[in-house]
């Protein structure tokens, strides 16, 4: 990639010097001719292609070089128009997105929004992105069909033109039409176009005067310097490239923004309409971002493009197959056709295939659907775009791109990343075994909404049945079985993400565990199930403290591996809890019934539990492993990072402790096919450390063995009461649960490591930028850092003898002491912290740190980010150097000063030793400086801007606040997961309500982008820089002197309400309550400053009132927001739904304001402080409304907001009774009306000035009277004629058709009117154009000359601006070289003033310790005369104490003075080494400088002689290229002179050559000729012979032939006729044998006859008969199977020995079935019989 990224580069080098290198030719003056001639006009236009050596003369050169001028100006304008066309087209669909995402209505003259505020707008607005108020919540006093049509009322009015465009393609262009098909260009379009020019000219500009040829000396005639002015650029040509690749840009955007608008035709929901809405105008305003240090613009475009490309295949992609799915869901829903209706509600529409079309434009850009085909769902398309942009700002996180080329090339891999992951097929359900497919996976019966209906009515039927001994209400019953029903359908669904969640992270787990030297049997736990499990006294213990002891000794391990994966609930029990099946409807039946809910409960809980333990372990490796990249724009590591899964080492926001089951449920992770799982070639080399492993068997097998003691405890104890299934299950339910919870708990532990970790990560990073405050105020750990004692509690004592340096710990061993917030810890340190404690303390610590490090974290950041505010780039969206700080805003002192603040507040607070008070004080700070911020940007900088006519700056600060704010505050972050299940309103998803009642959807409305994943970019700087990024500096200071006045507002409010803080401590314990209370999730991530003054920094240094100070001046800053919507919102109410965006609304609603809210208000506080007549005097005199003195500003606010909530509260009711009286006088009109017509005044609007009513039609009247004029009562039916019928239906369609005929003329009357006013209107504007055409069309030599003026004028221009910026370039050259000269005359000033100071350093420690040493003399001296006196007191007064010690102290103290006096030498000798040392550091200094200096002297002068070399050398190139280019002419025309004689002479010899061949041919061909003639006939007539020969054989043998045949005819009717003679012989003898047979039988038969007669008398009559009616069949039986036998035998004799034995059943006589058959088996087999013997005595062998 990179060899085609420097091809691509290189090329692009040689496009720049083709483009910008192309010299013009100088101008030529035309010569006058008179006349016409048409071959030199055809010559002039270059038409003329001639083949005469005159075609190649000048003038022909010169008309077509004119041509080529031509045709490109055509083609620029070709492409200006199709720009114009593109451009248009954005205007109409953003015209179009306007009216249905805000609706419009005519209100004094301008259009306002009636459709209420979406999220993204309330927070944008400040909210917290909720759809709250009773303006969201019509379904309370409605029906929904009243709570959508105000969604839809601006479609009634006739001011406004809301219908849709329509589009078109035809021959590269794209054309708008209105809805009566006229062409339409729109002004902002052309607007547009005039913009873009712009842009581009000044684009085009710079890079031309990037041009290096302006160097050379090159003047004209004239005495212009052309060179200054670019004159040998081909201006045009770079105007042609411009506009070429401006054209396909826009063409790639409008592709894109088809494919998403076509998915925005289908979408329904608000929401989803205004979050595609905010994808398309992004993609509308894109633009190449351009890299200023290449060349040449041409690869910003390519780039561009080919990300658009990229992301319109990913899109249209899976859009394609997302409505392929959809429509082959909604046919097989539709395929068998359902009679009952109410079957129907519910399911997607039907797909009626009838009419294929295009909903956007003529050319489709997602596949064609049908005329009634909706996919609502396609709105899920804009988290296609919302989860790239979260790639991209990973990847730029991680890769930290320092130009825009990088940034655009890093999309670009992205973007390709993505196009292999997403659209791979991948099947992660595969992992699973065959029957979990089966038993889970399978959509069988659960995808189907008849099938799960019947489930449903079949539970209910049998839960009737149960319920009717019970006597329930079927009502209740009702309800609880469905509820059951969806219950169940969500598990199932939550069951089947987190599985596939769980395979993704097992994939991940298995990489990282390979890489860090571990097996995969770490992810598996063997099985053990609750019958079998037997009881352990001896429990495994948690894994050890160092992970990477496992390598050397792995016995503890259980190496299973199984072959599949498993759910978690299998390993725990797979028996009763975890059995479950999806797959039948009797399985589904059985799970509502026998606490099948309750066992999907628990297996969800453990599955949940199980991949949030694959989660911290995977983030928690990455988090450890921080690759570092070669280059920032080398994004190719990068690309395989992300493909292997990492995670930057940057956090995301709001991360959520996870503490217990419900919160076990988290987002799921990006898909990664197996092809993907692989990490690259330098992660294979790099291995991982293996210190961050987790062990996921490890971490389970105590617990479970935990688990199953418990289990056989209870099972022990409650051996009476569990003899049913169902309470086994449930005390099996109870243990599980509380099994998933430790677990939980335990792997919360890696999870509070993993976000520490990722917190400091991201702090080192931003310290990276600012070394100064990183070597100053912050401890940067060490890996593998060991502690000392001064790292812990005891370290705190103070000492001031000696400077004591902090401790280098967060907190202490015990995680109860707070020692040191600026010490940063590294992540080795971070995974072995507090493991030694029990594990609830082990927590509590994991977690005060993390509350700890977070707000420093976003503190921090913030300091840095406002910091770097006043650079204030044009492009922002790369961090700005933090070595160009302006002093205005602080720079580094500003950041130092703040932390200092910030300590010395940590110090004044009671226990500056608890972590817990730090954290609080913390959080209330960050919350603070962030609504500081939020409060200045988006009230007091607007405000000023707007008071003081700037709208430009204005505007730019409220689009700029719209998206920089919010990431800012507590607003919510939806998932985007949770599109197709939100939270139900009017619940806040931040409630304990919320979070009671639905706690998964809760949790997934508030949870981020990608919930409880810690990978999220911070994203602070970038915020706070698109709120005041389009601000000049003029206007930047202006917003700096806001925010600083921000800050003087907050001290003044701090000190006036002082005596409030002191007063209220029940306020006090409220906030402290309120702020514990939080969750460290909640907490919203602010960031600001705080630069406090002396008297504020007082208050808050008190340690009574710094997190009260905190609380209130949050408190303060909450109720300014409030009083600031609600002001917001009462003006739009005064004003008529318009903004005070502009000087006159904003002049309006400041007068209103001040009579109707601020005078009352403040006449109320001076009421109040008994200064009403004060305040009234100063009103009189001042004539503007100030507040009376001695009133706090929260006061002032606090009774503004009282009085904006009073009058909102009367206009509210104001309205409902309007309303209500204005629906009752309609509803009393129309009822006293008479006429006969419809009462449209009901649902009129009641805007629309129409005065118009329609007649009732009285068709269906007046048919009904006909047909009950004549008709039959039979009383129950009533009988009409056949005529009659027919007359009255005649009468009907009579009726309708002269009802249409009506409607047709007064449409059409009224359309014609309309085109004619249209066509009138359109002549009369042609007209003007023409006129003013005409007088405004100068003579032609008049814009000749003024065209020559202003193109030298251009010229000139041109050059001046290049002279001044080369002008700017040397005065900067010159002012860095006199600096540095400055610099090097003051260093031997320096350098003096350096030795100086050591002199008079040495000298005042030489005087230091000289008046030491007198002190200790004079000491000394005093101590022995003290001893002295004490002596002389003893002696007078009888001391009866020995004076043993008295005397040893003289001697003492003499050794004691020897040592001071040695130490005091030392001392000496120790200050001189250190001045040496220093003097030696400084002169070292100095020569290191002076030959740094040289050498930056010599590398100057080297390149100076190194430029001039260039120079020389190109001036000689170019003299060499000139000569060369000479030669080469010459050259060319010596050649084509060569060239010209050389074919005259070969034309001549080929002409020569061919004359002589053709007569040689000529004679060669005559005698081949006369040879073929002879050969010929020789030939024929030896055929004639052979043929003749050939001829009498054919005869002969037909003879014999012949002869043949008759002698065979005769003998085969002679071998006939021996046949036939022999057969009847046979059948003769067959016939005897069978008659003998059947007189034997007989005989036997009586015998056997005469017998039984002899023995039984009574039985001889029934034999007889018996006898006689079986020998027939006998005979009959041995007749057939002798004759069948017999003609067998003649293929194969003697084979069968004896016949079989013949059943019964064949009683059909033998002479009826074989004998006509006889002659034809004969005749079969003719050649085989003759050769056979005599088959008679084989017939008979039997």
């Amino acid at each position: 990639m990179r060899e085609d990224d420097h091809s691509m580069e290189q090329n692009e080098n040689d496009l720049a010097q083709i483009s910008l290198c192309q010299h013009a030719d100088k101008p030529v003056k035309q010569k006058k001719e008179k006349g016409y001639s048409y071959a030199m006009a055809l010559q002039l236009l270059g038409l003329d292609d001639g083949t005469g050596p005159s075609d190649r003369g000048p003038v022909l050169m010169r008309g077509t070089y004119l041509s080529f001028l031509y045709l490109r100006h055509l083609r620029i304008r070709e492409l200006q128009r199709i720009c114009l066309g593109i451009l248009n087209y954005f205007r109409s669909v953003e015209r179009t997105l306007t009216i249905n995402t805000s609706g419009l209505t005519m209100v004094a003259g301008s259009l306002v929004s009636t459709i209420e505020d979406s999220s993204w707008v309330n927070m944008a607005k400040g909210g917290l992105g909720t759809l709250q108020g009773l303006g969201t919540h019509h379904y309370v006093h409605g029906t929904s069909a009243e709570h959508k049509v105000h969604s839809v009322q601006f479609m009634e009015f006739s001011e406004v033109e809301n219908q849709d465009d329509y589009y078109s393609m035809g021959a590269g262009y794209i054309y708008t039409q209105d809805q009566q098909g006229v062409h339409i260009m729109y002004d902002e379009a052309l607007a547009d176009l005039k913009e873009l020019e712009a842009e581009l000219l000044f684009v085009a500009s710079y890079y031309i005067e990037k041009e290096k040829g302006h160097k050379e000396d090159t003047k004209s005639n004239t005495g212009q310097d052309w060179g200054w002015a670019h004159a040998s650029v081909d201006r045009f040509a770079v105007l042609y490239d411009v506009w070429t690749w401006e054209a396909a840009l826009l063409e790639n955007k409008r592709q894109l923004l088809d494919s998403y608008f076509e998915a925005y035709q289908h979408v329904l929901d608000p929401e989803e309409r205004f979050a595609l809405a905010q994808v398309i105008t992004d993609i509308m305003h894109r633009r190449p971002r351009f890299d200023l240090s290449h060349p040449y613009f041409i690869k910003a475009y390519r780039d561009e493009c080919t990300c658009l490309r990229l992301h319109l295949q990913l899109v249209r992609d899976i859009l394609n197959q997302h409505i392929e799915r959809q429509r082959e869901y909604v046919q097989r829903l539709w395929q068998e056709g359902h009679p009952n209706d109410s079957r129907h509600f519910g399911l997607p529409l039907n797909i009626i295939c009838k009419q294929l079309i295009s909903i956007n434009n003529s050319c489709p850009a997602l596949k064609n659907i049908y005329l009634l085909e909706f996919h609502p769902s396609l709105g899920l398309a804009s988290l296609i775009a919302r989860s790239l942009d979260h790639l991209l700002r990973e990847a730029r996180h991680t890769c930290r791109p320092t130009s825009a080329s990088s940034l655009t090339l890093l999309e670009r891999h992205v973007l390709r990343l993505a196009l292999d992951m997403w659209l791979t097929p991948a099947k992660p359900e595969s992992w699973y075994s065959t029957q979990l497919q089966k038993d889970l996976f399978s959509a069988k019966v659960m995808g189907d909404p008849f099938l799960m209906e019947e489930i449903g009515l079949l539970a209910l039927k049998s839960a009737a049945d149960e319920g009717q001994n019970q006597s329930q209400d079927s009502h209740v019953l009702l309800l609880e079985t469905f509820s059951k029903l969806l219950e169940l359908v969500t598990l199932r669904h939550r069951l089947i993400e987190m599985s596939l969640e769980s395979v993704h992270l097992a994939r991940l787990y298995k990489v990282l565990a390979r890489e860090m030297g571990f097996e995969e049997f770490h992810l598996y736990l063997r099985p053990v199930h609750f019958e079998f499990a037997s009881h352990k006294d001896k429990i495994d213990h948690p894994p050890p403290v160092f992970i990477t002891s496992l390598l050397e000794d792995s016995d503890r391990v259980d190496r299973y591996s199984p072959t599949t994966l498993v759910l978690a609930i299998s390993e725990v029990d797979d028996n009763q809890v975890g059995k479950f099946s999806f797959y039948t409807k009797e399985s589904i039946l059985k799970l509502l019934f026998h606490s099948g809910v309750e066992n999907m409960q628990v297996t969800l809980a453990c599955q949940a539990a199980q991949k949030n333990a694959l989660m911290v372990a995977v983030q928690q490796a990455s988090f450890y492993h921080m690759p570092q990249w070669a280059s920032p724009a080398d994004v190719k590591e990068m690309s395989s990072y992300l493909r292997n899964g990492g995670m930057g080492p940057a956090r995301r926001r709001n991360s959520k402790i996870v503490n217990g089951v419900e919160n076990l449920l988290l987002a799921p992770t990006s898909k990664v096919p197996d092809n993907l799982t692989y990490p690259s070639e330098k992660f294979h080399a790099t291995k991982r450390a293996p210190e961050a492993f987790v062990s996921i068997q490890l971490e389970k097998v105590g617990l479970r063995d935990m688990m199953l003691n418990t289990f056989l405890l209870k099972k022990q104890t409650m051996d009476d009461r569990m003899k049913s299934f169902d309470e086994i299950g449930k005390v099996k339910r109870d243990v599980i649960v509380e099994y998933c919870q430790k677990f939980n708990c335990r792997m919360s532990h890696y999870a509070l490591r993993g976000q520490i970790m990722a917190y400091c990560n991201s702090l080192r990073a931003l310290l990276e930028d600012f070394p100064t405050i990183r070597d100053t105020f912050f401890m940067v750990g060490q890996p593998r850092e060991k502690k000392g004692l001064r790292d812990s509690k005891e370290g705190l004592k103070a000492d001031p003898r000696r400077f004591q340096p902090r401790p280098r710990c967060l907190l202490s061993a015990d995680g109860k002491v707070f020692l040191n917030l600026w010490f940063i810890p590294h992540p080795s340190e971070v995974l072995v912290m507090f493991k030694t404690l029990p594990e609830k303390a082990a927590f509590q610590a994991l977690q005060l740190t993390l509350q700890l490090m977070a707000p420093l974290h976003d503190i921090v950041a913030y300091l840095f980010s406002f910091a770097k505010l006043g650079n204030c780039a044009t492009c922002f969206e790369f961090p700005l150097s933090a070595h160009l700080l302006k002093g205005d805003w602080g720079g580094i002192e500003g950041i130092g000063s703040e932390l200092q603040e910030l300590q010395k507040m940590i110090d004044s607070l009671q226990s500056p030793q608890d972590p817990t008070e730090v954290s609080q004080a913390l959080l209330l700070r960050r919350e603070v400086i962030f609504l500081q911020f939020d409060a200045a940007v988006r009230h007091l900088i607007r405000r000023t801007f707007l008071a003081a006519g700037n709208a430009s700056a204005y505007q730019s600060v409220t689009d700029g606040m719209y998206h920089g704010l919010p990431p800012l505050s507590n607003s919510l972050v939806k998932s985007i997961f949770a599109s197709q299940l939100s939270l139900p309103q009017p619940l806040d998803p931040q409630s304990l309500q919320a979070s009671m009642l639905f706690p998964w959807r809760a949790f997934l409305e508030d949870g981020g982008l990608f919930p409880v994943m810690s990978n999220s970019p911070d994203t602070l700087e970038y915020n706070m820089q698109l709120c005041l990024c389009r601000l000049s500096d003029r206007d930047l200071k202006v917003a700096h002197g806001e925010l600083v006045g921000m800050q003087l507002l907050l001290e003044d409010v701090l000190l006036s309400n002082y005596h409030m803080i002191l007063e209220d401590p029940s306020r006090q314990q409220a906030t402290l309550d309120k702020n514990t209370q939080r969750d460290l999730s909640r907490v919203p991530e602010f960031r600001s400053q705080f630069q406090s003054s002396p008297k504020a920094s007082m208050l808050l240094r008190d340690p009574c009132n710094v997190v009260t100070s905190l609380a209130f001046l949050r408190s303060f800053l909450v109720l300014w927001k409030q009083l600031e919507v609600l002001k917001e919102q009462w003006g739009r109410l005064k004003l008529q739904g318009q903004d005070s965006n502009s000087l006159s609304f904003h002049k309006q609603f400041s007068e209103l304001y001040g009579t109707d809210i601020l005078y009352p208000s403040m006449k109320a506080i001076a009421r109040r402080m008994g200064k009403e007549d004060e305040f009234e005097d100063i009103i009189i005199s001042s004539q503007s409304f100030l507040p009376p003195k001695g009133a706090s500003e929260i006061e002032i606010k606090t009774q503004q907001l009282q009085k904006l909530l009073e009058n909102l509260e009367i206009h509210m009711i104001q309205e409902v009774l309007r309303k209500v009286n204005r629906e009752i006088a309609l509803v009393v009109s129309e009822k006293s009306k008479e006429r006969c017509t419809l009462p449209t005044d009901l649902w009129k609007h009641h805007v629309m000035k129409e005065d118009f009513s329609v007649s009732r039609p009285q068709i269906v009247e007046k048919f009904i009277q006909r047909l009950m004029e004549n008709y039959q009562d039979g009383g129950l039916e009533i009988t009409f004629r056949k005529d009659h019928l027919e007359a009255c239906l005649l009468s009907l369609g009579c009726d309708v058709m002269a009802r249409e005929r009506s409607n047709f003329e007064s449409y059409s009357m009224c359309y014609e009117h309309v085109l004619e006013h249209a066509r009138q209107k359109l002549c009369q504007k042609e007209q003007e154009l023409d006129i003013i055409r005409r007088g405004s069309d100068p003579p032609e030599d008049g814009a000749g000359q003024v065209a020559e003026l202003s193109h030298n004028m251009i010229m000139e221009i041109t050059a001046l601006r290049a002279r001044l910026t080369d002008l700017e370039e040397e005065n900067l050259n010159l002012k860095h070289q006199i600096r540095k000269e400055v610099q090097e005359e003051y260093e031997a000033l320096v350098q003096a003033l350096f030795v100086t100071c050591l002199h008079i350093k040495e000298k005042l420690d030489e005087n230091q310790i000289n008046l030491i040493q007198k002190v200790y003399e004079l000491i000394g001296e005093v101590r022995t005369e003290g001893i002295d006196n004490l002596r002389s007191l003893k002696k007078k007064w009888g001391s009866a104490r020995p004076d043993e010690g008295t005397k040893e102290n003289p001697a003492k103290q003499e050794q004691l003075q020897a040592l001071e006096q040695d130490n005091s030498s030392l001392a000496v000798l120790a200050c001189k080494a250190r001045s040496l040392g220093r003097w030696r550091l400084a002169a070292q200094q100095a020569r290191f400088q002076g030959q740094l200096s040289r050498a930056e002297k010599e590398a100057m002068q080297r390149k100076k002689e190194c430029l001039s070399i260039k120079l020389m050398a190109e001036q000689e190139a170019v003299l060499f290229r000139q000569q060369l280019l000479a030669l080469r002419q010459a050259l060319a025309r010596a050649q084509a002179d060569n060239v010209r004689m050389r074919k005259q002479q070969d034309n001549q010899a080929q002409l020569l050559r061919e004359l002589q061949h053709r007569v040689a041919q000529e004679a060669h061909h005559r005698q081949q000729m006369d040879l073929m003639k002879t050969s010929s006939m020789e030939k024929l007539l030896e055929d004639v012979e052979q043929k003749k020969q050939h001829l009498q054989l054919l005869t002969e043998a037909a003879e014999r032939a012949s002869k043949l045949g008759q002698l065979q005819q005769k003998r085969i009717q002679r071998e006939l006729r021996q046949t036939r003679s022999r057969l009847a012989q046979e059948r003769s003898v067959k016939l005897d044998a069978f008659q003998r047979l059947e007189e034997l039988q007989s005989q036997l038969n009586d015998a056997e006859r005469w017998s039984v007669q002899m023995s039984s008398p009574g039985g001889l009559t029934p034999r007889a008969q018996y006898s006689l009616r079986s020998a027939p069949t006998s005979s009959r039986y041995s007749q057939q199977h002798l004759l069948k036998t017999n003609l067998m035998s003649s293929k194969i004799p003697r084979r069968i020995q004896r016949p079989d034995t013949v059943p019964i059943k064949h009683q059909k006589r033998t002479d009826s079935i074989f004998l006509p058959n006889v002659a034809e088996n004969v005749q079969r087999s003719a050649f085989q019989v003759h050769t056979a013997p005599s088959i008679i005595p084989q017939g008979l062998d039997w």
